[in-house]
């Protein structure tokens, strides 16, 4: 199965033998429209590059875009599912353009992925896609090295549900699993690998029953759910959960084979108010390893609030950070902030826009943009805003009911947007 060669479909306007009926299917939905260049095929072809709007032929569908990444100034993934086939694309011009670098119909995908849950980019070329077992015992992990239009299988044999897939660089990585049966809803285990996934070695694992308690001293816990994990370098890591109904914090310092909870990250005295919590994953700027930020939702009858812990020593330390926001409800309620560094940020609540420059003490509201107040009219639910820069970030929006949405983009900020 490793050596099972998945290839990205490749054609502009597609032959009779390419499934024209997928073609057609993909045009009758509505949602986002996108202009894809496809290269000729890429079979076996190593030294395919991904073209030009010049040299490409080029097609308009419609779509429907559940998540989206940043991968540079101009140069952003957006995807969604039809029919459990993956249609994941890449733009290279701000969204002018796209390239469709969907691995193999034959791999069906049942879910939408999530990025950092079931794939992950360090850069335009090397990219991982997870899928779940699906009752098959093995979850399925697609690679590629050339930006998509080839991509290789691995498998994580006796794999459970995969949580959150995190990696360092184009060869070091890990993915985190917990249970999906009866008897072992609460075991995790985590994988890693050396050489881009190629292989997969689980080196750490949650017993169900266990017999050694000084070893479960030093894993994941059995009761709580993880949310997000991130390593900043090939010992220290980082995963956040939801454990007995409140955030926590664990961290290795050996590469993952060892775990400990930081005791003093959150402090629920500060939160009397709260009924339940969330927790988001953890975010270091710019790979750097030392400045980053983790959100915590405060949570009472259908309103939200949320606030930031903040470390600036690669995480033996966190700092609890109040955002002067209002408490918020409705379609964007699950939505917390965005922030680029350790000052600057943005948040968008009730079809508004605000924008910090210091730790969320204080926001400023953008003025209201005509653009935006009428497609959060006709696309209330926001999926997710990311920025790249102070200037350059995209929004994903939604109506779920419809199964719609639509990409947008800013070059200034926040100021103004269009689509993509």
């Amino acid at each position: 199965m490793a050596g099972l060669l998945l290839t990205a479909c490749s054609s502009g306007h597609p032959p009779v033998n390419n499934k024209p009926a997928q073609q057609e299917e993909e045009m009758t939905e509505e949602g986002q429209t996108l202009t894809v260049i496809n290269p000729e095929s890429s079979v076996n072809n190593s030294s395919a590059s991904l073209p030009s709007a010049e040299e490409g032929k080029k097609y308009q569908i419609q779509t429907r875009l559940t998540d989206f990444r940043l991968l540079g100034a101009s140069k952003g993934l957006a995807w969604g599912s039809t029919r459990s086939e993956l249609r994941l694309y890449v733009t290279q011009d701000s969204g002018k353009t796209w390239t469709n670098i969907s691995p193999s119909a034959s791999v069906q995908f049942p879910n939408n992925p999530e990025y950092g849950t079931d794939l992950f980019f360090v850069d335009a070329e090397h990219g991982w896609i997870v899928r779940d077992s699906l009752g098959s015992g093995e979850a399925i992990i697609l690679r590629t090295g050339d930006g998509g239009l080839t991509w290789k299988m691995a498998s994580l044999p006796e794999a459970d549900d995969v949580a959150s897939i995190y990696f360092l660089d184009q060869d070091r990585g890990w993915i985190l699993t917990v249970g999906n049966g009866p008897d072992s809803s609460e075991a995790k285990a985590l994988y890693s690998t050396t050489n881009g996934g190629a292989t997969w070695t689980k080196i750490m694992s949650t017993p169900i029953l266990p017999t050694d308690t000084s070893s479960i001293d030093h894993t994941l816990p059995k009761l709580g759910n993880p949310v997000g994990m991130i390593f900043t370098s090939k010992t220290n890591g980082y995963i956040t959960m939801i454990e007995a109904g409140l955030p926590a914090l664990y961290v290795t310092t050996n590469g993952g084979s060892q775990w400990t909870k930081d005791n003093v990250f959150f402090e629920k005295d500060k939160f009397n108010t709260c009924s339940r919590f969330s927790v988001g994953s953890p975010s270091f700027f710019n790979g750097s390893g030392s400045a980053g930020w983790i959100s915590i939702g405060c949570e009472r009858e259908e309103a939200v609030k949320y606030n930031g812990y903040f470390s600036s020593d690669s995480g033996k330390t966190w700092l609890l950070s109040p955002f002067g926001l209002p408490w918020r409800d409705g379609n964007d309620a699950h939505l917390s902030m965005t922030f680029l560094n350790s000052m600057e940020g943005w948040a968008i609540q009730n079809a508004t826009l605000y924008h910090t420059l210091d730790q969320g003490k204080s926001w400023t509201l953008f003025p209201e943009n005509v653009k935006l107040m009428e497609v959060l009219a006709d696309y209330p639910e926001v999926v997710k805003i990311q920025f790249f820069s102070s200037k350059v970030g995209w929004l994903l929006v939604e109506k779920s009911d419809k199964k719609r949405s639509l990409l947008l983009q800013t070059q200034d900020g926040g100021a103004s947007w269009h689509v993509l």
